[in-house]
C-alpha cells in the first residue's frame, strides 16, 4: 500500500469516528455508511432498521446512471422488494419546489408501505425528504456529489410561494456515502461542498458573538463537532479543485458532520451565519437560477463567506469600548421605523414580508440595547482576540476558494456593487439569527465598515474578478 492509499485509508477511518460519536447526539439519523463501496453493502443496515420493508429508489436520469448498479444489487442480495423507481428526468434539471415536493409525493403515495431511498444531492434529497415527511416514513439517502451539507440535516430547502425557504421535516434515517460514486460529481459540485463549508468558518465566529452578547450560549459538544468539520473539509483547497481522489474523503467527512451537528442541535446555527444570509437573500431573489448549472447554494455561500471575512476584518480593527452608549440610545430607531428602512430597502423583493417576520424577534428594545451595549464594551478587548483567531482574513478565504476552483467573487453572480452595499445594510433583516452584523448595527459602526468596503476605493472594489470556467 503506498502512502497516498493509506492517507485515504486514514481520513476515512478518522471520518467514521468522528460520525460515530456525533450520532450519539442525532435524533433521527442513526446508520451513516462512508467510504469506498459502501453502497454495495448497505442492504443488511435498511432491514436492521426497517425489517423487510420494501423500498422505492428516486432519482433523476444522472444520478440513477452512477449509483443504479450498486444500488440494487445491494438491496436484491439482501432479498428485499423493490418497487419501480422514481426517475425524473435530467432535462430540465429538477428544481426543490414545492411543486417537485407534490409530484414525488403523489408518485411515492402509489408505491405504498416503500421506504422510499432519495438518490442524489441537494434538490433529490431535499424534495424526497419533504415528501417523505409528509407521508410520515422514514426515509433514506445515497449521496452522488460531495455538493453541501444538507444530507445528515433535518429541514429541506425548497422555493415556497415565490422564494426559497427551509421547511422543518425530519433529517433520513440512514446516509450512505459511497466515495466510489461521489467520485464521479463534476468538479463544479466538489466546489460547492467546499464552499458550503468555508461558510462555516464566520458561522461559529458569529456564533461566539451571539453567545458572548448573551443571546445564544453555544453548546460545548456541538461546537467542537462543527469546528472538526470545518478543519476535516478544508483541509485541500487544491485537491478539491484538481478533484483529487486524497481530497474527497475529508471534504466528505466535513459535509457530513456539519449536518449532524446542526440535527444534533436542532438548529442550523452550528453551521449557518451572516454568510448563509447573503446566500439565503441570494435564493430568495433567484440570483443565479438561469445558470447552467444553476448556481448552488455551496456557491452563493463561498462568495457570501468572502464579504463577511471582509466585514470581520473591518469589525476586528475598531475598538468598540469608545462607543457612546447614551447618544446611540438616543439614536436607535423604534421597531416601526426599523421596519420602514427595511421595506424600502427590500423594494419589491419577497423578503420585505420576511423581515417583517423575522426582525422583530430579534430587535431589542432600548433597555436590551443598553444591556447589550454595555456588555460589548465590557468584554470587547478580550472577544476581539478570539474572533481573530476564528476568522481568517478575507484575502485566505479567496485563495482557498481560487485554489478550490469555486467562485469568490460577487461580480460572477452579475451583481453590481450598488446591490451588494443594499445587502450588507438589509442582511440583518432576513433572519432572527443574530450575527456580527447585528452588533456592528447595535454599536453604530456598520455604516463605515460597509463604506470602507464598498465606497470609493473601497477594499472590494480593489479585488479582481475572474471568470470561472
Amino acid at each position: 500500500m503506498n502512502s497516498a492509499q493509506r492517507d485515504v485509508d486514514s481520513q476515512i477511518a478518522d471520518g467514521n469516528e468522528l460520525i460515530a460519536r456525533a450520532l450519539t447526539r442525532t435524533g433521527t439519523t442513526k446508520v451513516v455508511s462512508f467510504g469506498y463501496g459502501v453502497a454495495r453493502d448497505f442492504g443488511p443496515l435498511i432491514t436492521a432498521q426497517h425489517g423487510n420493508t420494501p423500498v422505492v429508489f428516486v432519482a433523476d436520469e444522472n444520478t440513477w446512471s452512477v449509483a443504479y448498479e450498486a444500488i440494487t444489487e445491494a438491496v436484491r442480495t439482501s432479498g428485499l422488494a423493490q418497487a419501480e423507481p422514481i426517475i425524473l428526468p435530467a432535462n430540465p434539471r429538477p428544481y426543490a419546489n414545492i411543486e417537485l415536493v407534490n409530484r414525488v409525493r403523489e408518485l411515492l403515495e402509489t408505491r405504498t408501505d416503500t421506504l422510499p431511498i432519495a438518490v442524489g444531492s441537494g434538490t433529490i434529497n431535499d424534495a424526497v425528504k419533504l415528501a417523505a415527511h409528509q407521508l410520515s416514513r422514514p426515509y433514506w439517502v445515497v449521496g452522488t456529489a460531495p455538493s453541501m451539507d444538507g444530507y445528515t440535516a433535518a429541514g429541506a430547502s425548497i422555493s415556497k410561494d415565490g422564494f426559497k425557504q427551509n421547511i422543518p421535516c425530519a433529517a433520513p434515517v440512514g446516509v450512505v456515502m459511497d466515495l466510489d460514486i461521489l467520485e464521479t460529481a463534476p468538479q463544479i459540485m466538489w466546489a460547492s461542498g467546499f464552499g458550503d463549508m468555508i461558510g462555516k468558518i464566520s458561522a461559529l465566529a458569529d456564533w461566539r458573538v451571539a453567545d458572548a452578547l448573551g443571546v445564544e450560549s453555544i453548546d460545548s459538544d456541538i461546537w467542537d463537532m462543527s469546528a472538526r468539520s470545518v478543519v476535516a473539509a478544508l483541509a485541500d483547497p487544491a485537491g478539491v479543485g484538481n478533484r483529487d481522489r486524497s481530497a474527497l474523503p475529508s471534504l466528505t467527512v466535513g459535509l457530513l458532520m456539519s449536518g449532524l451537528a446542526i440535527q444534533a442541535y436542532n438548529s442550523s446555527r452550528p453551521g449557518s451565519g451572516a454568510e448563509h444570509m447573503f446566500s439565503h437573500l441570494w435564493e430568495m431573489e433567484h440570483v443565479g437560477l438561469d445558470y447552467d448549472p444553476p448556481l448552488s447554494h455551496g456557491a452563493k455561500v463561498g462568495v457570501g463567506s468572502v464579504l463577511v471575512a471582509a466585514f470581520y476584518d473591518r469589525l476586528l480593527e475598531l475598538d468598540l469600548t469608545e462607543i457612546s452608549i447614551p447618544t446611540l440610545l438616543e439614536q436607535w430607531p423604534p421597531l416601526e421605523a426599523a421596519l420602514a428602512e427595511a421595506d424600502r430597502l427590500h423594494g419589491d423583493s419577497p423578503l420585505k414580508n420576511v423581515a417583517h417576520s423575522q426582525l422583530p424577534k430579534k430587535y431589542p428594545d432600548r433597555e436590551l440595547l443598553q444591556s447589550q451595549l454595555e456588555t460589548a464594551v465590557n468584554i470587547w478587548e478580550d472577544l476581539k482576540v478570539e474572533l481573530r483567531e476564528l476568522m481568517r482574513p478575507a484575502s485566505e478565504i479567496r485563495d482557498n476558494l481560487l485554489a478550490a476552483r469555486a467562485y469568490d467573487h460577487p461580480s460572477q453572480f452579475q451583481l453590481s456593487q450598488e446591490q451588494i452595499i443594499t445587502d450588507f445594510l438589509r442582511l440583518r433583516t432576513s433572519r432572527d439569527r443574530y450575527t456580527s452584523f447585528d452588533l456592528a448595527a447595535e454599536t453604530g459602526v456598520l455604516p463605515g465598515i460597509i463604506d470602507s468596503l464598498l465606497g470609493p476605493n473601497g477594499t472590494l472594489e480593489t479585488w479582481e474578478a475572474r471568470e470561472l470556467k
